[in-house]
């Protein structure tokens, strides 16, 4: 076979992909507080029992004269997704999860009594993301060539994808006051990552009877990747609060994520079986490609990003802003596979080109997100909390080469969050009602089973088509003062 036949065939086959990750940055709420105001842990919270986004804020859990602090929070979620048409006319994509999560445990001391410092720590679980969904179709109609395979074929086309990411944070942070107005904190976060993504996509068309069908009576096309990698880093917060009377600002940087150790996995299979690309020309392409390549280096990254916010109190109510810039991340390797054979026949230069095939990789486009939230005291014991914020998808196609991405959703998000705070003598309670929608009508499909054809490799014409998200989530929080 020409080798500008096999490379083709190979790109077409492998270019379409189902992205890989959930592509937001806010998805992921950040301790109790940050579910319910975003704003007043950048620049002010009036209470003690919160984890800090921006760790300088913690020297002004002092006023409070609170020596230990322990937080516990579970969050109740559930989540649907649907990607409209997703493989075609009313062959939709749905995925729908309800999970419990243990989101965070931690606690902070305050160390001195003149010019305290305050150490806080935590264990976090985010929610993470998960998408599972498989589409259909198993019709008659004309797929093949008629010069060979007149009228109508007897078409079946498969497709199945899932996807789960998770995140684990163990964070160690301190406040400290520069002047009796500003303050300032660090944070060092250790973070393990883990991805699982596989793909499926079968599509067979059954020839016809014709003169010499007969040694023709499969043509198919099959493909499954499957790609596994766990990944643990280190990542740093520096913040600056400033306090002016009723005015507060907040300012947080954060370093792009330096990786202490990584290894994945890439599982490939891909079968051509009686393709005719040439039409009116007898040359069908059968082809075999197949890999197992364990132990490789996983690298995943984050990239800087700077947060600012700005609260102004009120004598029973407080208003926070709060947004934060996150760089471009350049195209890179999560997976790199070795340049091992994956091809057959090997022809001895197929392995060149294993690399561009197989690769798991990521890119992406610089976001901002803006957060506004609100606090008002009922009565000394009761504050209710509400804000909303957005959580803008960093994925864009344009940025895609050769490979798999990393990354799933394309849409933008908006996250209302309603809550309230009681506060007793000895404890904090805190719960939190959380509503997501994300829409997007440029989400790209992988496969379109509306017209396969051998020069399209019975994958269909994919096109852009219309992709929405809805969430709910309730949250439980309980914050003990010793």
């Amino acid at each position: 076979m020409p080798r500008f036949l096999l490379l083709f065939s190979g790109a077409l086959l492998w270019s379409y992909c189902l992205l890989a990750q959930d592509a937001h940055y806010w998805s992921s709420n950040y301790g109790p507080s940050v579910l319910l105001t975003p704003g007043s842990v950048i620049a002010s919270s009036r209470d003690s029992g919160v984890l800090f986004y921006n760790p300088a804020l913690l020297s002004l859990s002092n006023k409070n004269r609170i020596a230990i602090s322990s937080i516990t929070a579970n969050i109740y979620q559930l989540e649907a997704i649907k990607v409209t048409n997703g493989t075609g006319a009313g062959r939709h994509l749905r995925s729908t999860s309800m999970r419990i999560v243990p989101q965070m445990l931690s606690g902070s001391i305050s160390l001195g009594k003149k010019a305290p410092v305050v150490i806080a720590y935590a264990l976090i679980n985010s929610p993470g993301f998960r998408f599972l969904s498989s589409q259909r179709r198993d019709e008659r109609f004309n797929v093949l060539d008629d010069d060979y395979s007149p009228g109508p074929e007897y078409f079946v086309g498969d497709y199945v994808v899932e996807n789960r990411v998770s995140e684990t944070t163990a964070l160690l942070s301190t406040g400290f006051k520069l002047t009796p107005k500003l303050s300032a904190g660090i944070s060092v976060e250790g973070q393990i990552h883990q991805q699982h993504y596989s793909q499926t996509s079968n599509a067979r068309a059954l020839a016809n009877s014709n003169i010499d069908s007969s040694q023709l009576p499969l043509v198919s096309t099959n493909t499954y990747y499957l790609a596994n990698y766990v990944q643990a880093g280190l990542r740093f917060k520096a913040g600056l609060a400033y306090d002016m009377g009723r005015h507060h600002l907040g300012l947080v940087v954060s370093s792009p994520l330096v990786r202490l150790w990584g290894r994945g996995s890439i599982v490939a299979d891909e079968e051509i079986n009686n393709l005719r690309l040439v039409p009116d020309a007898d040359i069908f392409l059968s082809l075999l490609a197949n890999t197992r390549q364990e132990g490789l280096r996983a690298r995943w990254r984050m990239p800087v990003s700077i947060a600012a916010g700005y609260a102004l109190d009120f004598r029973r109510a407080q208003l926070y802003l709060a947004t934060e810039y996150f760089f471009r991340v350049k195209d890179y390797d999560i997976l790199t596979p070795r340049k091992e054979a994956f091809i057959r026949p090997d022809t001895g230069i197929n392995n060149t080109e294993t690399y561009s095939l197989l690769r798991l990789h990521d890119a992406r486009k610089a976001v901002m997100n803006v957060a506004l939230g609100a606090s008002y005291q009922l009565k000394p014991s009761i504050t209710a909390y509400a804000s909303v914020r957005t959580d803008m998808s960093y994925a864009d196609r344009a940025l895609n080469a050769d490979g798999t991405t990393s990354y799933n959703a394309y849409w933008n998000n908006v996250h209302l969050a309603l809550g309230a705070n009681f506060k007793r003598q000895k404890f904090n309670f805190r719960t939190g009602f959380l509503l997501s929608y994300g829409l997007t009508h440029k989400y790209p499909q992988d496969i379109n089973f509306d017209m396969p054809a051998e020069e399209n490799f019975l994958q269909g014409n994919p096109v852009n088509t219309k992709a929405r998200r809805l969430g709910a989530g309730f949250m439980l929080s309980y914050i003990h003062n010793l």
